[in-house]
């Protein structure tokens, strides 16, 4: 197994110890790829803030690259609930928080289907994230939370967006008001 294949499992078995110890050693640590996904996109999703880190700034890793399904780091670290990886991404390298892949979804759907309320807490504290976002079926972030039971994800939607959850989903007025009297 060549050195690229050991760092790249390293990073997919999140191996961090491993991953440290071989990310120097080997040659374009950005041209890595584990089943069509980069070690930024790997990082990122086991929360190795200063892997990330040293991969952006190091190893000249692009925070905005796509993985195959078009989703880009900032994605992965909100499914993984790294908050402190996903506040250093849109902080530090202006990571868009509403790219889609291509299925519609944004990070903030990814927290929300996952149950992550401190990525979602965090997401939406930004002010950058539209609650609203649909998917391309239809679904925003709150829908996905709600389908799924996560009732923390949903109060931080509650407190953020004034979400109204005895009126029916499906009715776009009732589903959030914001600013609005």
């Amino acid at each position: 197994m060549s050195l690229e294949d050991k760092c790249g499992t390293a990073f997919r078995d999140r191996d961090s110890k491993e991953a440290v110890r071989l990310l120097p050693l080997v040659n374009e640590p950005n041209k890595i790829k584990i089943a069509g996904d980069g070690l930024l996109h790997l990082s990122s999703y086991n929360g190795w803030l200063d892997v990330t880190k040293d991969l952006i700034t190091k190893y000249h890793c692009d925070p905005h690259e796509r993985d195959g399904v078009d989703r880009t780091c900032l994605h992965w670290a909100a499914e993984g609930n790294h908050v402190d990886v996903i506040k250093y991404l849109i902080d530090e390298d202006h990571c868009d928080p509403m790219a889609v892949n291509k299925w519609g979804w944004t990070p903030l759907h990814y927290a929300a289907e996952w149950g992550h309320s401190a990525a979602v807490e965090y997401l939406l504290s930004t002010g950058k994230c539209d609650l609203l976002a649909k998917d391309s079926k239809g679904r925003t972030p709150f829908e996905l939370a709600k389908g799924k039971g996560h009732t923390d994800a949903l109060s931080v939607f509650k407190k953020f967006g004034g979400i109204k959850s005895s009126h029916p989903i499906d009715s776009y007025v009732n589903v959030l008001l914001v600013g609005n009297p």
